[in-house]
């Protein structure tokens, strides 16, 4: 009885950000209302976690127009290294067609966090594309391509934190 308690508990253990739908570490600000922050947020798990999507989509008015339809699939590996540094690997692949464009990605990403307090912790993640094409102009602020970054974040309390990024990045050519 004392171990399936012990079960129930949760992985305090593993300290991971929460990532989007490809596994990648979100932008403090949407760029497009297409992806609303907070709207596909991934909280990891130990161990795999997954994620399979597909939509039908459509848009109007005076600036691009069309429907389309798009498919993903998402995996990472979530593991505490130690009691205070954690590793997530994984990879993504997203297909849509929309108007006569079709958009395809896939790659590789991972996330390393290091607690150094319980209000303190600190993050390097990064991302390679190896698979993309042209990117249609009304999707190019996504995060899309090879990135790299570092993130240094404050709690203030548990739900509550303010953090600070630097990163760089590739992204493939647009239309």
């Amino acid at each position: 009885m004392a171990q399936e308690n012990q079960r129930a508990l949760p992985d305090s253990t593993l300290h991971l950000p929460e990532l989007n739908a490809y596994g990648q570490m979100q932008p403090a600000v949407s760029h497009w209302p297409v992806g609303y922050v907070g709207m596909d947020n991934w909280k990891l798990h130990k161990g795999m976690n997954l994620m399979l999507g597909a939509s039908v989509f459509t848009s109007f008015g005076k600036g691009w127009k069309g429907a389309g339809f798009s498919q993903q699939v998402s995996g990472m590996y979530a593991l505490p290294v130690t009691e205070k540094l954690s590793l997530a690997v994984g990879g993504y692949f997203h297909n849509a067609d929309w108007a006569g464009y079709n958009l395809r990605q896939a790659g590789f990403n991972a996330v390393l966090d290091y607690r150094f307090s319980q209000r303190w912790e600190g993050f390097l993640y990064g991302q390679k594309t190896l698979m993309g094409n042209k990117i249609p102009v009304p999707v190019y602020d996504h995060e899309l391509g090879d990135r790299i970054g570092a993130a240094v974040r404050y709690h203030f309390n548990p739900s509550t934190w303010i953090q600070v990024s630097l990163e760089t990045g590739h992204r493939p050519y647009y239309y």
